[in-house]
């Protein structure tokens, strides 16, 4: 669609389709081409809606082969949905603050899915303690680690 001369085989499976030169009408273009060969019918927000080849590739394995090795067809788009997550992710810079508040929102969605289901095996990672929490902890009262324990639950 961009007219690579090598057909594309350079082309970073993780960089943004938008950093590679695509607008609205190379998107449409893509999608159109890619629905031609696949038989799909795909949105024309393709492009945008899965922002990297990678993204784009993953969305379209899951519709051409709809069954996952282990069978289980219903875990499919709540996977899809994480891959496109596992990909914005990769891409966003964040700096501390936002990656604080994202890794715990992430936690506290793990902690929610586990309670959900007591019988699974997975089990929330326990949330890292801040750097700067982290210096006082060697040192801290009994007193400090409980407020510490609590504020990291939400008790307090």
């Amino acid at each position: 669609v961009l007219g690579h001369a090598d057909g594309g085989a350079a082309i970073d499976a993780h960089r943004a389709f938008r950093e590679l030169g695509f607008d609205s009408l190379t998107a449409v273009e893509l999608r159109n081409r890619l629905g031609a060969a696949t038989g799909l019918k795909l949105p024309a927000t393709l492009v945008f809606d899965f922002p990297t080849p990678l993204a784009l590739a993953r969305r379209l394995r899951a519709e051409l082969l709809p069954e996952d090795a282990d069978g289980d067809g219903a875990a499919r788009p709540v996977l899809g949905e994480l891959d496109r997550l596992e990909e914005t992710l990769t891409g966003l810079a964040a700096d501390g603050a936002t990656h604080d508040t994202i890794a715990k929102r992430l936690q506290d969605l793990l902690w929610k899915w586990t309670e959900a289901a007591p019988g699974a095996t997975a089990r929330p990672v326990p949330a890292a303690v801040p750097d700067h929490e982290a210096t006082h902890v060697a040192s801290a009262t009994a007193d400090e680690m409980f407020a510490l324990i609590d504020r990291e639950l939400g008790t307090t």
